[in-house]
Formats: structure tokens, C-alpha cells, sequence
């Protein structure tokens, strides 16, 4: 008999919720300046902060190994770990992708010429191609990070089984870290693709950094309340110092600290703050209701935001004809999120909710186990 689907093993936090409302935002602050050709001016003091809006993902990856190692005892508990943690990835992130691929492969093979081949699209309804120097990038736009996300899961188990203590995620974390930059500078040309914006191990050491920060959240909450609310504020407040310094060229950086990987330190300072600070004025600025439901629809937000910013370049132009440059940019920023959110809600609501119920009922299905012949006569 199947041990029983239990409860959430862990409390949702909402500070998760929050910060994946807060990424996903701030990769649509980069996109509408981005997106265009050419870009949209923005003030000479605002553009470095706008640029780095690309590094939300930075934040993304950090919380989805942070996430997956606080709901891993989850799926070790259903009695069927593996097939628990792979139903609910799969359903989680296929169902949303494969509608938006579909929708572009629909329009755009549509021309003349086709713009896909069949090797493209198989490689990416296959969620793999984050293994294809080809077709790392994705069809759908953004869907690289997707490519990464979906190797990282196929080794997290490994993760979960063998690096739960702290000490040994540091320890993986280092030789992630050294092995990013051996693919970034050393590796042969077949490999090279995995050390580039969209490889694996570039974005590995951001991955098991998410799951180092679990391994020291669950030693610190045990401080008692006065420390860990001040450690929880410091924290908080050198990732909130650090992110602002990065992209203004405070903090050095070049090929042993990229830009991208200091994001990821001060993205999980951050995060690590926010769980450790507990309530406050500093804690609601950024979770809030408002937060915690960009959060809920930031798949869809991610996703969805580049077909709505796509179809907004006339009134963008006519929005930059008729204002200066950083108020034109504030209402094109405002237009995009006006129609970007309501339309994320809808494919959250309508696609996204409808594949978790499947992903549930196909594991409770597979957990059934079937009468053999003679039992059934």
C-alpha cells in the first residue's frame, strides 16, 4: 500500500512569493527599455540600474534551488522521491512553455519563409536544449533560463541526497564556482557552450548557492529572536548595498567575478535577510500582498511580458514623440505592466493551476497500485 501524499512538509514563505514577484519585475523594467531597436534612452543615472534588470534571473535561479531543497522532504516522504520531485517539475514549468511555443511556431511558421525547423522545435517541446550549442537560446524569449532550470533539476536529487549538511554544500559551491570558470575560459571548443550566457555551468554555481543558503537558514533561525532579526537586517542590508553597487562599478569585477555571479551573492543576502529579519518596516517594503501576487503569476509574468512588450513599439514611439525621455519610459514601463499582468493572471489561471492539479493526479495515479489478474477476478 502507498504511504499517503502528505501535507506541505515545510510552510510556504512568503518571502519566496515576494522576491519571485520582485524578479520578475525587474526583468520587465530591462525588457521595455531592451526589447526595442534601438533601445529606449533612459536618464544616464537610471540606465545602469535599468541594464541590470536582465539579472532577475540571477535572483529566479537562487530561489528555485532554495525552494526545491525546502520542499525535497516533500517528495522523500510520498515514498516515491524521484518520481514525486520529476512529475511536479515537469508539470510545474511544461504545461505554460509548450502553449507559448506552440503559439509561436503557429505564427511563425506561418510566413514565408518558415522560420523554424523540425530539429529546433523538437529540441525545444523537449525542454532540453539547454543541451544544444544550436538552440541554447530557446524560441520562446527568455525560455533560455528554462533550458537551464530543466538540467538543474535532472541532478538535484543528487544534491538533496548527497550534499544535505552545510559543509558540503560550501564545498560544492566552490568547485561549482571552479568549474564555471574552467568552462568560461578553459574548455575545449565542444564544451564551450556550456560556459556562456545560457550554459549550465555557468549558472551552476548560482544554483547550488540557493541550496547552500538553505543549509545556513535552517542553522541560523534556530538564533534566538533578538540576533537573528538583527543578523536577518545586516544581512539585508549588504545585499540591498551590494546590488546597488554592481551595476555603477563600485564592486570590481572581471573574469573571476562577473557581474552576474556578485548579483547572486547579493540576491541571496537578500533573500537570506528577508527570512532571518522576520517582520518590520523593512521586511513589508518588499513583502507585501502586492509582492506575493506578482510572485504567484512571475512564471507567467516572465514568459508572457515579451509577446505584450513586443506588439507596444508604435505607442512606445508616440509615447517618447510627445514626452521627455525618463517620463516616456516610466508610461511605457506602466502600459507593458497594465497589460502584462492581467494577461499573466489569465495564462497562470488557465494553464499554469490546471498543470499542477495534473501533475498531482498523475503521481497519485502512478502511487495506485494495479490489481494483477487474478485479484481483479
Amino acid at each position: 500500500m502507498p504511504h499517503p501524499l502528505p501535507a506541505e512538509a515545510a510552510p510556504r514563505l512568503p518571502q519566496l512569493d515576494a522576491l519571485r514577484g520582485l524578479a520578475a519585475l525587474y526583468v520587465v523594467v530591462y525588457h521595455v527599455m531592451a526589447m526595442p531597436d534601438p533601445h529606449l534612452p533612459v536618464p544616464a543615472w537610471a540606465l545602469p540600474a535599468i541594464g541590470m534588470g536582465g539579472s532577475g534571473v540571477v535572483l529566479f535561479f537562487v530561489m528555485s534551488a532554495f525552494s526545491l531543497c525546502l520542499t525535497w522532504p516533500r517528495h522523500a516522504a510520498s515514498g516515491a522521491a524521484l518520481r514525486s520531485f520529476y512529475l511536479s517539475r515537469v508539470f510545474r514549468i511544461a504545461p505554460l512553455l509548450l502553449v507559448l511555443l506552440a503559439v509561436m511556431v503557429l505564427r511563425d511558421q506561418l510566413r514565408e519563409p518558415t522560420r523554424y525547423g523540425a530539429q529546433e522545435i523538437a529540441w525545444n517541446a523537449s525542454m532540453l536544449f539547454g543541451l544544444s550549442p544550436q538552440w541554447q537560446a530557446g524560441i520562446v524569449m527568455g525560455s533560455w533560463t528554462i533550458g537551464v532550470e530543466m538540467l538543474f533539476y535532472a541532478v538535484f536529487p543528487l544534491l538533496a541526497l548527497y550534499a544535505r549538511r552545510l559543509p558540503a554544500q560550501l564545498a560544492l559551491l566552490a568547485a561549482s564556482y571552479a568549474l564555471a570558470l574552467w568552462a568560461a575560459h578553459a574548455a575545449p571548443p565542444a564544451l564551450a557552450f556550456l560556459g556562456n550566457g545560457y550554459g549550465l555551468l555557468t549558472q551552476m554555481p548560482i544554483f547550488v548557492l540557493g541550496c547552500a543558503l538553505f543549509g545556513a537558514w535552517r542553522r541560523l533561525r534556530e538564533l534566538a529572536a533578538a540576533p537573528r532579526r538583527a543578523l536577518g537586517l545586516g544581512a539585508l542590508a549588504c545585499g540591498a548595498a551590494g546590488l546597488a553597487a554592481i551595476p555603477y562599478g563600485v564592486l570590481p569585477t572581471g573574469a573571476w567575478a562577473s557581474g552576474w555571479h556578485l548579483s547572486a551573492v547579493a540576491y541571496g543576502l537578500i533573500l537570506l535577510g528577508l527570512l532571518l529579519a522576520g517582520e518590520g518596516a523593512a521586511v513589508r517594503v518588499l513583502v507585501n500582498r502586492a509582492t506575493c501576487f506578482l510572485g504567484a503569476i512571475s512564471y507567467s509574468l516572465y514568459l508572457v511580458h515579451p509577446f505584450v512588450v513586443s506588439r507596444l513599439y508604435s505607442v512606445f514611439a508616440r509615447l517618447y514623440a510627445a514626452l521627455p525621455d525618463g517620463v516616456a519610459y516610466a508610461a511605457c514601463l506602466v502600459v507593458s505592466l497594465v497589460l502584462a499582468i492581467p494577461a499573466a493572471w489569465l495564462t497562470y489561471r488557465f494553464v499554469e493551476q490546471p498543470g499542477m492539479r495534473w501533475g498531482r493526479r498523475a503521481f497519485e495515479r502512478a502511487r495506485t497500485p494495479r490489481p494483477v489478474a487474478g485479484e481483479a477476478a
